[in-house]
């Protein structure tokens, strides 16, 4: 867990957030913390990896930074792949930009809890992690929030096929009473970040604490 904030001049920042969320409801916006986000990694993998080249490994979804911060917008997909040389790749796909596919990125993995070579990857099967059994997990997580906490987005959510965990989540949260502060005219909003680490049965666990 880690401590962050935010600086936002509320008048701005009302004006910002209220232009972002119209552009990003026109493009197919949708919150972190939804079962369509789920269904969109879905649509994406189908549609631009066929598997007789690629065995897609990871995806992670996130929230964005600056202003997006703290509103559970998708602003990113990103996908993990092996090709049939087994050379590792990586792309992103942009939710501002209508889904478009950012740059196909060659990369390296960090050697995995259950495997030596990126080659020994199983492929992620999507199709078989159902909407309904994230949208658990998120309840799952928030239930496990500190008292005196609450809750305000899903950060980012990641799996793969070649950690021990193969899940992990991210849940930002303020303190009761403590949500903000000021200071020359500008207002910060103070959050914490809460990890956790999600086994294959979907049993959601807090890493850590405040």
């Amino acid at each position: 867990m880690f401590k962050k904030s935010k600086v936002l001049v509320l008048a701005l920042a009302a004006l910002v957030l209220t232009s972002c969320s119209e552009v990003a409801s026109k493009l197919g916006g949708m919150k972190t913390d939804s079962p369509e986000v789920v269904d969109k990694a879905k649509e994406l993998v189908k549609a631009n990896f066929d598997p007789a080249k690629w065995k897609v490994v990871s995806v992670d979804w996130s929230e964005g930074i600056g202003q997006d911060e703290l509103t559970g917008k998708v602003t990113s997909i990103r996908f993990y792949m092996i090709d049939k040389d087994g050379k590792a790749w990586q792309q992103t796909f942009i939710a501002s930009t209508g889904w478009t596919a950012g740059d196909l990125d060659d990369t390296s993995f960090a050697k995995g809890d259950k495997y030596d070579d990126p080659k020994e990857y199983p492929a992620l099967d999507l199709d078989k992690f159902d909407a309904a059994k994230y949208t658990k997990m998120v309840e799952d997580a928030k239930a496990l929030i500190p008292k005196g906490y609450t809750f305000k987005s899903v950060d980012s959510f990641s799996m793969n096929t070649y950690d021990k965990a193969p899940m992990e989540m991210v849940i930002n949260v303020v303190e009761e009473g403590k949500e903000t502060v000021s200071n020359a005219g500008k207002t910060s909003i103070v959050y914490y970040e809460l990890d956790y680490s999600i086994d294959e049965n979907g049993k959601v666990t807090l890493k850590g604490s405040i």
